[in-house]
């Protein structure tokens, strides 16, 4: 009887321990998608702020030109 018992903790203990790494593995991917989005999104920001820059020099160049 103590043999089965043992067994039956260890494979308890087995199929927990499977269950939190499938968690772990779908929180991972989860906080990957997060940080995809964020990356996208400074990208897009810094584009912005490339499109701006060169907007301010466009407006600079044709206010030395009136001036």
């Amino acid at each position: 009887m103590r043999l089965n018992e043992v067994a039956g903790a260890i494979s308890t203990t087995v199929e927990e321990q499977s269950a939190v790494t499938r968690e772990m593995s779908a929180n991972l991917q989860t906080a990957s998608q997060g940080v995809g989005a964020i990356t996208q999104g400074l990208g897009r920001i810094a584009q912005s702020a490339s499109e701006a820059d060169r907007a301010t020099q466009t407006l600079r160049t044709a206010a030395q030109s009136l001036a």
